[in-house]
């Protein structure tokens, strides 16, 4: 068989391409990569694409357009070496038998392990005694207290492969999770050991509030005043998912009142400005949209796709297959 690599930024492919990866995938298939650093377009693919069976993409790779699918004559399978493939591919690839794969999994233990520190540093107010600290304030062991995580109400907005790892990582820790979400059935939550519960009630019952929605049409703007305003005083809300799921203004509202606290990771606007109203708030931890930053899991990203590739040609299953329904809840490109 022959696979196209369709990576043509020098930084990814450093990142990506290491010599065991490229020798796994040598072993069973031809290879062929688009030249390193030149702008390669969905034309350009449309015009390589017939002579070869699978293509791995990645972030910044051309989109699969009707007429690249057209010629695509023996392409039998996609793998996205990132997390959503919705800026590779349209609905249409589902018409045809091409099976597409992401290593969303992998991506998804980077952006749950972020999750899981802001959870920590918000609920240790760490950015805040940090900074208390350089202006010459010590702390009172008599007095302060914080909220932690032990044994706390979490709540999850969203069940997908980031929000299913949150709940892996917080077992050792005896909390309590709520979960809201359209997606998971009563049996799969008795299996995570999780509650299931509408929205409003989620955020009035939880000590720390963790967002992991897709941005769609149907979720912008799903939390807004009346949701934040039934926090409980000292609790934490925490979004890695994406800004406009959040009504930036109401979040802003609430958290100028000082009883509760944020640690963010997307926003609506970015890059963040670095005048921004959240900026100055001391009861907000921002951080630069790193959730996928994990150098040892990003670097695992085609190694997982080239381990699909070789359980596709041998007819296994695909941990990563990606269906027409899962493809319909991603964040739209």
């Amino acid at each position: 068989m022959k696979t196209l690599i369709t990576i043509a930024d020098a930084g990814l492919y450093e990142l990506f391409w290491q010599e065991s990866t490229l020798n796994k995938l040598s072993s069973f298939s031809e290879v062929d990569f688009i030249p390193l650093n030149e702008r390669f377009t969905s034309e350009d693919l449309s015009e390589r694409i017939g002579s070869y069976d699978a293509c791995i993409t990645s972030w910044g790779s051309p989109r699969f357009t009707p007429d690249v699918l057209a010629r695509a004559e023996r392409l039998k399978f996609i793998g996205h070496g990132a997390g959503s493939v919705a800026s590779i591919v349209k609905e249409d690839v589902f018409d045809t038998s091409i099976a597409v794969t992401s290593a969303n999994k992998v991506l998804a233990l980077s952006t749950a392990e972020c999750a899981l520190s802001l959870m920590f540093a918000g609920a240790w107010d760490l950015a805040g005694y940090s900074n208390r600290l350089k202006e010459g304030q010590w702390s009172n062991n008599n007095r302060d207290t914080i909220l932690g995580v032990t044994r706390r109400v979490i709540g999850l907005v969203g069940y997908g492969e980031i929000s299913k790892q949150v709940i892996r990582m917080l077992q050792p820790f005896n909390t309590r999770i709520l979960l809201h979400s359209s997606y998971c059935t009563k049996e799969e939550a008795a299996a995570q050991g999780v509650e299931l519960c509408g929205l409003n009630e989620l955020f009035e019952r939880s000590d720390i509030v963790s967002l992991h929605n897709t941005w769609t049409p149907r979720t912008q703007g799903m939390i807004g005043a009346e949701q934040l305003r039934l926090l409980r005083d000292g609790a934490l809300f925490i979004n890695t998912a994406r800004g406009p799921i959040v009504k930036e203004e109401a979040l802003l509202e609430e958290l100028s009142k000082g009883r509760i606290h944020a640690a963010l990771d997307v926003y609506d606007i970015e890059p963040m400005p670095a005048d921004h109203k959240l900026q100055a708030m001391p009861n907000v931890l921002c951080l630069p949209h790193i959730g996928g930053f994990h150098g040892i899991l990003k670097r695992e990203l085609c190694d997982f796709i080239v381990d699909e590739l070789h359980r596709f040609v041998k007819g296994e299953d695909l941990l990563g297959k990606v269906t027409l329904d899962q493809y319909r809840r991603l964040t739209p490109w």
